[in-house]
């Protein structure tokens, strides 16, 4: 990789990496946020479901516009509207005005990841994609390796605010180098409507199997990844310290998985690496049920599931981009609307299920997900 190439992956690896940490950061600062608003945790929550929502909803609205003009200049505007949304969340004197906040920053997220993938698929080709996508991808990852601890610890250094002011920093850092390095990319000069463009999507062959197929995978993962907190706290008494070292060993897992997600595609190609990861993480997820009564088990089965979860999760970005030429930034912000869907829908079935059934079941019924992705893979031939 030459220098160009090495300086372009690293503005979108932080930018990247900013927007996901922004997503992880805020849930060990309810408490605190609770308290300065005087309001209740399970509404202070809802500045984590405003920011989801706006990243999922968003992302269709915004994704032809990345079709018809400059993907840099979306990038540019997608982080700055997430910088400045952030910083507003910093110095948020009530709760309606922090909603409102962070509705604006899972705006700017929805203009902003899309376009990277668009842009990475679209700026470079063959091996060299992957292993770009695979890099940027590895951003995600880590975020969600530091994200929780990295709240924690900005807010006992400091308050919650010093959390936002931290990401605020990251942000600017990040818009500098995209600002200064991200290379322009040509505008289409047609005119095409937002029906057109998802009429266009939605036609190209195997996009509705590979977003489906995604939609399984994020929903089958995040049932067993949303409550294996409280599993932790409830079945094996582990401390919030505790708990976050086996999320950080997760994160860590899945942070080198990514960042090598590009050479296993290389070798196996795009189709045959969902395929592969898609069969160990129905066998990884199935063991976490199954074994879920040892903790070393679990954390044995957790670790291989991070690498399944970072090889096929930048397996299948990689062949999205790969399946409307003309349409990448639309059809990747489906890509990302799906993401979210499955963990919204995750956190709503997982909860109703845990609370009667344990975290066993959720195991169990993840594996299935990942059968049916399976299956909807098959289709791709």
């Amino acid at each position: 990789m030459n220098i160009k190439n090495f300086s372009t992956v690293t503005g979108l690896f932080l930018g990247v990496f900013v927007v996901g940490v922004d997503s992880f950061i805020i849930s060990p600062l309810l408490p605190q946020i609770a308290q300065d608003f005087h309001a209740t945790i399970s509404k202070t929550a809802l500045g984590v479901t405003t920011y989801a929502l706006c990243e999922m909803i968003g992302a269709p609205l915004f994704g032809p516009l990345g079709d018809r003009f400059s993907k840099r200049k979306l990038l540019i505007t997608g982080m700055s509207l997430f910088l400045g949304a952030t910083l507003l969340c910093a110095i948020a004197t009530n709760l309606a005005t922090f909603y409102i906040y962070r509705a604006a920053a899972g705006l700017g997220a929805a203009l902003f990841l899309p376009n990277v993938w668009a842009f990475i698929g679209s700026y470079f080709n063959g091996q060299l994609m992957n292993k770009i996508m695979g890099i940027s991808m590895a951003g995600l990852s880590l975020s969600v390796a530091v994200g929780v601890p990295l709240g924690s610890f900005l807010s006992q250094l400091s308050n919650w605010h010093s959390a936002f002011w931290a990401s605020a920093v990251l942000t600017v850092f990040s818009l500098i180098l995209i600002i200064a390095i991200i290379p322009n990319t040509t505008a289409q000069n047609q005119k095409i409507s937002y029906l057109v463009n998802f009429r266009n999507v939605f036609k190209a062959k195997n996009v509705i199997h590979t977003l489906l197929l995604d939609f399984f995978w994020m929903f089958g993962f995040y049932l067993v990844y949303t409550f294996l907190g409280s599993f932790l706290a409830e079945h094996f008494h582990f401390s919030s310290g505790k708990a976050g070292l086996v999320f950080l060993i997760y994160g860590t897992a899945n942070f080198i998985a990514a960042s090598t997600g590009g050479v296993i595609m290389n070798k196996l190609g795009r189709v045959k690496s969902i395929l592969f990861n898609a069969c160990a993480s129905l066998s990884f997820t199935l063991a976490l049920g199954l074994f879920s009564n040892s903790i070393l088990g679990l954390i044995i089965f957790l670790i291989l599931l991070a690498f399944s979860m970072g090889w096929g999760v930048t397996a299948i970005s990689a062949y999205l981009v790969t399946l409307s030429t003309q349409n990448r930034s639309t059809l990747m912000s489906f890509n990302s609307s799906a993401l979210y869907l499955g963990l919204t829908l995750a956190s709503i079935v997982g909860g109703l299920i845990y609370q009667g059934l344990g975290f066993w079941i959720l195991g169990i019924i993840s594996s299935f997900s990942y059968a049916i992705v399976i299956l909807l893979i098959k289709e791709l031939h």
